[in-house]
């Protein structure tokens, strides 16, 4: 039911109706244009609001002057199904809100306010467009109790006639438009009427091009709409129009004082804000990921993550790549690396050993290999900074080396005991000297090599990957046993460079011979994408395809289990390298309670975070086994997060090591990682449907391990904010 035929109400009527997708009914208080609706086919019945048509209504789009809809809501009461889908298209959404809570004392959960970024300068149903919302921007502003279902139906709705949905807070959604939409039209009435009413009236109508044309065009929309718009979006108007008339003000004074630098800064600036604009319009621009040092991430309630995209590759597989490609015979390009942040202590000092390594792209390298034993002295120590990814893949390759070598440390990495890694490197059979045991700064010197077998007690990918470049200096055979034995990405990368290696039942036999330079393209980062997959399944209205997925059998029973709780999510198939590559597309999805057996808790240990927030959005109670048996730093993460799930009033009871959490929604606040950059990414998530916004602080390592947030957050539609 669409009440109010005017171009906004008949042009999606007209473009439901045309697309086959609903029996439309009209309501408009003038017969007239019910009767036009009906004879031009925007409509295919005329109706009242009477108990006969809206109980058997699906959907009720309220498309009258916002200052009419309270009117409306009120004669809607008593005859409304809570599971009807009551929506409006009106421009302010403020004033909606308010006359909804008048009428009802609280805005129903079906009542899920929403607002198109289209129009004309026309108006009455014989306006009425059906490619009006093709390539524009529809706005959907849901409230922390909206029925998610409901809500993921309105998101389908506006996509289905062509809009771009996009999801935004009713507060934020009232400023935008006042200063993007509200403020313009203020200035082309308040423009077009001091010229007709001024002395040279005629002449200025009569010698006015088409840029003037141009701007005035939306003084011919409809004033009794905008009327009404301007009073029900007073507020912001005033704060955007005092803003505006501040920097006009700025403007007169300079033109006043013959000021051009000043003038010329802000037409510089103008014209690269459009420029930006324009760029945005044509959909070329997707914002580029920058290094921040930020403090805190706010994620708003109102989000929804919709596109397709393709992930930069993951920061501890960079490293990993370039020193095998380091330690190859010949030329390897790498494409889609990450090559920020730490990754580049990597990079350095392999350059520091006669590795030349060139930059062909943000994103791409040359890597002219030395080969296992190539490397050259540095003339100073190997400075790992704070890096424990580059220490852990540089202290085997350099006990390895017919030359000694120290390797020294920054901040919290200096002096921090790191017995498992010490203890890896002395079985190599060269000399570790350092002054406080198993800490950094340390002395190499070769001695005679040995064959290195290693029995991993816990499954570090760290250290996982150190073993498997201490066994590559074996004389005759190298051996890495494992806890559980799974396919990882490492694994995978050395057998592409040519590395020997044979699987056991528990782990890998490795024999030394020369590795080969190669090309490679890195798959997108694997726990982002968990991540995403998790939130397009949180937020109703989502549709997310990542195109270069590259899983392992970890993160694809991570995704199966997800599955398993009626998870929207499509896999993608294993190829020739054991791993699971291509496409996976999300959507919103009602997720339902779960139970992880002690096994699966060590086997997602590192995503047991991201299943603490399905837990929290799911249906039902779940229960995690096991949590007492984990390695300590995975115990901590689960106990924070779960710290955070109880401030946001989500229920939580720990018990002899078992967790069991019980399904709510989130009311949102403020919360810390403690720089845990998963603990950070758990945490937005658990806020991204929240009842208000979430704020979490401690995030620079975030930032660092996931640097294209920003960007990517920008491209999918995701509402969250950096902050120094």
């Amino acid at each position: 039911m669409i009440i109010g035929l005017g171009m906004i109400g008949g042009s999606f009527a007209k473009a439901l109706k045309e697309r086959g997708l609903a029996t439309l009914y009209g309501v408009d208080r003038r017969e007239s244009e019910l009767a036009l609706g009906v004879s031009t086919g925007v409509i295919d019945y005329p109706a009242e609001l009477t108990e006969t048509y809206i109980s058997k209504m699906d959907v009720i789009i309220l498309a009258t002057p916002v200052r009419a809809m309270e009117s409306v809501l009120t004669e809607l009461k008593p005859l409304l199904s809570e599971n009807t889908l009551l929506t409006d298209v009106g421009s302010t959404k403020g004033s909606v809100i308010e006359s909804a809570r008048r009428v009802f004392g609280t805005v129903p959960a079906n009542f899920i306010p929403g607002h198109p970024i289209a129009g004309a300068e026309k108006s009455g149903v014989l306006a009425s467009n059906s490619l009006l919302f093709e390539k524009h921007m529809a706005i959907v502003t849901p409230l922390p109790d909206s029925n998610p279902v409901l809500l993921d139906r309105l998101h389908r709705l506006w996509r289905s006639v062509g809009a771009d949905v996009v999801s935004m807070d009713v507060v934020h959604h009232d400023h935008v438009l006042a200063s993007s939409s509200h403020l313009p039209h203020l200035l082309a009435y308040t423009l077009v009427d001091a010229l007709a009413n001024g002395e040279r009236s005629q002449d200025i109508f009569k010698f006015a091009a088409g840029g003037f044309r141009d701007f005035t065009r939306i003084a011919s929309s409809d004033p009794v709409m905008w009327r009404d718009v301007f009073m029900a979006n007073k507020e912001a108007t005033l704060a955007t129009l005092d803003h505006f008339t501040d920097r006009l003000a700025d403007m007169r004074a300079a033109i006043e004082q013959g000021d051009g630098a000043s003038m010329f800064g802000v037409f510089t600036r103008a014209k690269s804000a459009r420029d930006h604009f324009l760029r945005l319009l044509e959909q070329r621009t997707i914002g580029s990921s920058k290094e921040v040092r930020p403090v805190s991430v706010s994620v708003l309630p109102a989000s929804v993550v919709k596109g397709d995209i393709s992930l930069l590759g993951d920061k501890s597989l960079s490293h990993k790549v370039i020193t095998i490609a380091a330690l190859s015979s010949g030329l390897s390009e790498i494409r889609n690396i990450d090559l920020t942040g730490d990754v580049r202590i990597t990079m350095q000092a392999f350059r520091d050993m006669g590795v030349v390594i060139e930059e062909s792209s943000v994103d791409s390298l040359r890597i002219h290999g030395v080969g296992l034993r190539g490397l050259k002295a540095p003339i100073a120590p190997i400075n790992v900074h704070q890096s424990r990814e580059s220490l852990y893949l540089l202290l085997p390759v350099l006990a390895g080396q017919q030359f000694p070598v120290t390797v020294v440390a920054e901040g919290g990495l200096l002096n921090q005991p790191m017995g498992d890694l010490f203890s890896l490197i002395r079985k190599m059979g060269g000399e570790v000297v350092s002054e406080v045991a198993d800490c950094l700064p340390v002395s190499l010197s070769p001695n005679v090599s040995l064959d290195v077998s290693v029995y991993l007690k816990t499954a570090s990918g760290s250290l996982r990957m150190a073993a498997f470049l201490a066994a590559l200096y074996s004389p005759e055979k190298g051996r890495v046993v494992q806890p559980q034995r799974s396919l990882s990405h490492s694994d995978v990368l050395f057998r592409y460079f040519g590395a020997n290696m044979s699987a056991l039942e528990d782990g890998f036999d490795i024999k030394p011979m020369p590795l080969q330079g190669v090309d490679v393209v890195l798959s997108g980062d694997e726990y982002e994408t968990l991540w995403l997959v998790l939130l397009a399944n949180l937020l109703p209205g989502s549709e997310l395809m990542i195109s270069n997925a590259g899983l392992d059998s970890v993160s694809f029973a991570f995704l199966s289990l997800l599955k398993s709780m009626g998870a929207d999510v499509t896999l993608p198939v294993r190829g020739q390298s054991g791993l699971y590559e291509g496409e996976v597309r999300a959507g919103f999805a009602e997720l339902h309670a779960f139970e992880l057996s002690v096994e699966q808790c060590y086997q997602f240990r590192d995503e047991l975070p991201l299943l603490c927030v399905a837990a929290a959005y799911a249906k039902g109670d779940s229960r995690i086994k096991g949590i007492g048996a984990l390695p300590y730093y995975c115990e901590d993460r689960v106990l924070a997060i779960v710290d955070a799930l109880e401030q946001m009033s989500i229920v939580c009871a720990h018990d002899e090591g078992d967790l069991l959490i019980t399904g709510g929604l989130p009311q949102g606040g403020e919360l810390d990682c403690a720089g845990d950059d998963k603990l950070a990414l758990a945490m937005l998530l658990l806020g991204a449907r929240s009842q208000s916004v979430t704020k979490v602080n401690d995030c620079q390592k975030l930032l660092e391990e996931f640097n294209e947030l920003e960007s990517v957050a920008m491209q999918l539609g995701f509402h969250c904010s950096v902050t120094q």
